[in-house]
C-alpha cells in the first residue's frame, strides 16, 4: 500500500505557531541590511507562497496583515489545510488560498494556476524530508519564483547538531519498536534513552535529555516532529546552498539580524580564518564558530546590490516603531559573540523618543539631543530590529486594513481560547506581520473588541465575566486561585499594564 507520508510524522498534527521571520517585512529589513534589494518595494503588493505551512498560522497573519497581498500556503497534510481553510473562512481573510499538496505535486506543476511568487518560505521543512522531497522543493523554487524573488529556508544545521545526532536515532528507533501513537512513542524512546544514559551511554548528551523531558507534555507534538521523522537529516550550509544552486539561488543573509554583522558575531581571530576561505564557503566555516543549530537563510534569485547613496536614503526612510515598554529598554543587548553596549549618546534619546511614537531612522538621526554621527542608518535598522526592541512599519494603516485584522484576531483568538492556549500572535496591519501576546492580553483584546471601555474597573471586570463563562480558573505555579478579591487583584495588576503600555502599542502598530 501507497505510504502518502513519506517518513513524516503525520498521525498527529504539528503543533500552530507564528514565525515572525519569515514575514516579508522581517525578511527585506535582511536584505537592506547586506545591501541588496528586496523582491518589491515598501507597502507595495506581494506574491507569497509558504512549502508545508502546516495550519497556516504564519501565512495567514501575513495575509490578514497586508490586505495588498496574494499569499499561498501548503501543507500534504489534509489536517493541517482543513484547519487553516476554517481559520481564514471565520476570520474573513480572502486574500490566501490553503491547499494539499505533496512537494511532488507542486514540482510537477500541481494546482495548475500558480501565479510567480516575489516571496517563497520554507520553515521547519528541508531537513526533515527526503533529499528527492529537498530536490522537488528546489525544482519549484526554479518554476515559481520570479527574477528578484526571495527563498527562505530553515534546517537543523551542521556541525552544531553533531553531538545529538546518536541521540535522535535512539529516539527513532526505540520509537519503531511500538505502533502507538507518535506523541505517546516517543515519550516512551526517551526513557529508554535516558536508561541507556544511566547505564554508561555517554555518546547522549545528559543535558540535551534533560531539555527534552520539560517538553513532556504539552510540546510532545514538537518531539515527535523533531525527532521520529525518517528522513531526519541535520545539514551544513554549503550543501544547502549546492542544492539550491540549481534553481539559480545565491545565499544573501540570515534572518538572525546580528548574526549579518561580522564584528558581532566572531572574534577579530575568528573573522581573520573565515575571510581565508572563498566566500561560497564563509558560512559554513562561521557555523564552526557560532553556537548556531538552526538556520534561518535568506536566498534570491538574482540578488541586486543597491547603491551606497541610494541605500542610505532608502533606510532614513525606513519607519521604526517600539514594540517593547519603556521599562524594558536597554542599551546593553546581546549578540552571537556575548554583548554588545548601544551608544547613550545616540541610542539613548532616540529610543525615548520612540516611546513617544513610531519615527524614521532618519527622524531619530536627527535629534536635536542624539547625536546621529555616532549611529549609521544601516546600524540602528538591525540594531534595533535585532535586539526586538522595534520592528519596521512598512505599511500605511487604513481603517479598512484594521478593520480587516480586527476580524481575523476575534477568530484566532476564539480558537486559541477553545484549544487552551496562553499565547498567540496578533496581526498587525502598521506590522505587515504580528506581535506575540499572552493570555491576560489576549483577554483584555477579546473585551476591547467587544466594546467594552479601556477604563481599568471595565475591563477587569468584563475578563473575569469572560474567564466565568468559559469555566476558567486562574492559576498561581499550576494551581488554581480560589480566593475571588486575588483573583480580582492578579486581573487588575494586569489590566493596568495592559492599558498603559500594550494598549497604546497595538494602535501604533494597527493591531486594534
Amino acid at each position: 500500500m501507497n505510504d502518502w507520508t513519506q517518513g513524516y510524522v503525520s498521525d498527529i498534527e504539528y503543533l500552530p505557531g507564528f514565525y515572525a521571520e519569515q514575514t516579508p517585512a522581517h525578511l527585506d529589513v535582511a536584505c537592506l541590511l547586506r545591501g541588496v534589494e528586496p523582491p518589491v518595494g515598501e507597502g507595495e503588493p506581494f506574491s507569497y507562497c509558504e512549502l508545508g505551512c502546516g495550519v497556516g498560522e504564519t501565512a495567514l497573519t501575513i495575509a490578514a496583515a497586508n490586505p495588498q497581498a496574494d499569499v499561498w500556503g501548503f501543507d500534504f497534510n489534509p489536517a493541517h489545510i482543513a484547519r487553516g481553510r476554517a481559520l481564514a473562512a471565520a476570520g474573513g481573510v480572502g486574500n490566501i488560498r490553503l491547499e494539499e499538496a505533496s512537494f511532488e505535486d507542486l514540482a510537477g506543476g500541481k494546482p495548475g494556476d500558480l501565479p510567480m511568487f516575489d516571496y517563497i518560505a520554507a520553515h521547519g521543512v528541508w531537513s526533515w524530508v527526503s533529499s528527492e522531497n529537498r530536490r522537488y522543493i528546489a525544482a519549484f523554487a526554479a518554476k515559481y519564483l520570479k527574477p528578484g524573488g526571495l527563498f527562505y529556508v530553515t534546517y537543523n544545521a551542521l556541525p552544531r547538531w553533531t553531538p545529538s545526532m546518536p541521540m535522535q536515532r535512539l529516539l527513532r528507533l526505540a520509537a519503531s519498536l511500538d505502533t502507538d501513537r507518535s506523541d505517546r512513542r516517543v515519550m516512551k524512546a526517551l526513557d529508554i534513552a535516558r536508561a541507556f544514559t544511566d547505564a554508561g551511554a555517554d555518546m547522549i548528551p545528559v543535558e540535551m535529555l534533560d531539555k527534552l523531558d520539560k517538553e513532556r507534555g504539552e510540546g510532545t507534538a514538537y518531539l515527535s516532529h523533531e525527532y521520529l521523522n525518517a528522513h531526519w537529516s541535520p545539514c551544513y550550509q554549503v550543501d544547502v546552498a549546492q542544492d539550491l544552486a540549481e534553481a539559480k539561488l545565491s545565499f544573501v543573509a540570515t534572518a538572525n539580524l546580528f548574526e549579518n554583522y561580522p564584528d558581532l558575531s566572531m572574534t577579530d581571530e575568528q573573522r581573520r580564518l573565515v575571510e581565508s576561505f572563498p566566500a561560497s564557503y564563509a558560512e559554513t566555516a562561521r557555523d564552526y564558530f557560532l553556537v548556531r543549530s538552526f538556520r534561518r537563510d535568506i536566498y534570491m534569485r538574482g540578488p541586486r546590490p543597491i547603491a551606497a547613496r541610494r541605500l542610505e536614503k532608502r533606510l532614513a526612510a525606513r519607519s521604526l516603531c517600539l514594540v517593547v515598554p519603556p521599562s524594558a529598554i536597554k542599551l546593553s543587548v546581546k549578540v552571537p559573540v556575548g554583548e554588545a553596549t548601544l551608544n547613550e549618546s545616540f541610542y539613548g534619546p532616540a529610543l525615548r523618543a520612540l516611546v513617544e511614537k513610531p519615527m524614521t531612522i532618519g527622524e531619530l538621526r536627527s535629534l536635536p539631543e542624539a547625536d546621529g554621527s555616532s549611529a549609521t542608518e544601516r546600524e540602528v535598522l538591525g540594531m534595533l530590529i535585532g535586539s526586538r526592541q522595534a520592528m519596521a512599519l512598512p505599511n500605511a494603516e487604513s481603517e479598512a486594513a484594521i478593520a480587516a485584522v480586527r476580524r481575523y484576531n476575534r477568530a484566532h483568538l476564539a480558537i486559541c481560547a477553545d484549544e487552551g492556549r496562553a499565547v498567540c500572535a496578533l496581526a498587525a496591519a502598521g506590522l505587515g506581520s504580528g506581535i506575540t501576546v499572552r493570555l491576560f492580553e489576549m483577554l483584555a483584546y477579546e473585551v476591547l473588541l467587544d466594546g467594552v471601555a479601556p477604563e481599568a474597573d471595565a475591563v477587569t471586570k468584563a475578563i473575569r465575566t469572560l474567564l466565568e463563562a468559559r469555566g476558567d480558573k486562574l492559576r498561581n505555579e499550576g494551581v488554581p486561585i480560589e480566593d475571588e478579591a486575588e483573583v480580582l487583584a492578579v486581573i487588575r495588576e494586569n489590566v493596568d499594564l495592559i492599558l498603559t503600555i500594550a494598549l497604546p502599542m497595538w494602535r501604533r502598530v494597527g493591531a486594534i
